[in-house]
């Protein structure tokens, strides 16, 4: 079954569409490989309720790209809808705000300071002498959050199925032993469901 890949959200103010485009650019390997699948306000059809889409978009995107400038700053839709959504859901665990900062302005005391930004040391891609560097760190960075965020998940999957297979051994164990033992018989059909639910002596002892 193939890999699902992670929505990402690009929350930006249209005055730095043409940086969120060459950022776009360089996540291109990224869509392919089908680590990611960005999407962005750009991509509302005609006919669409935009308000509708931006939320939808927003409330299940697994990555959320803020990217900071004055503009994206001084903007109250990006700012009161989209960075608050933003935050309550990377404190909830349920997407990754990742603050890219294109151009230069005093973020510091905003809602999104505390997390890890990109580029690197907090330069903002403007300022870089190369932006194709800066935008390359920045991918580079999106590509390691993604791929800890899909570790992240395949454990607390593999978690849920071994605590799943549990329950279902446990199950099994007390309908055995309802009569007060457990037969031969019922102990063999045990041995058999253990080994289908791949659980170890240790996990079958712990029932």
């Amino acid at each position: 079954m193939p890999e699902v890949s992670l929505q990402l959200f690009f929350s930006y103010s249209h005055k730095d569409e043409a940086l969120r485009d060459e950022l776009a650019n360089h996540l291109s390997t990224l869509i392919r490989q089908g680590v990611i699948s960005s999407w962005h306000d750009r991509k509302i059809l005609p006919g669409e309720e935009w308000d509708y889409q931006i939320n939808d978009n927003l409330n299940t995107a697994d990555i959320i790209l803020l990217l900071v400038s004055s503009d994206f700053i001084g903007s109250n839709y990006c700012w009161d809808v989209e960075v608050t959504t933003a935050i309550e859901r990377h404190n909830t665990e349920k997407a990754r705000v990742i603050p890219v900062i294109l151009r230069r302005v005093d973020w510091s005391h905003t809602p999104f300071a505390k997390l890890q930004f990109l580029p690197k040391n907090g330069e903002p891609v403007t300022s870089w002498t190369n932006r194709d560097e800066a935008f390359t760190n920045v991918a580079q960075g999106i590509r390691a959050a993604a791929q800890q965020i899909k570790a992240e998940r395949q454990q607390k999957l593999a978690l849920a199925r071994k605590e799943t297979a549990i329950a279902e051994y446990r199950q099994k164990v007390e309908e055995f032993a309802a009569d007060g033992e457990i037969s031969f018989v019922e102990s063999e059909i045990l041995k058999d469901l253990q080994e289908q639910l791949g659980l170890t002596d240790e996990e079958a002892r712990t029932v």
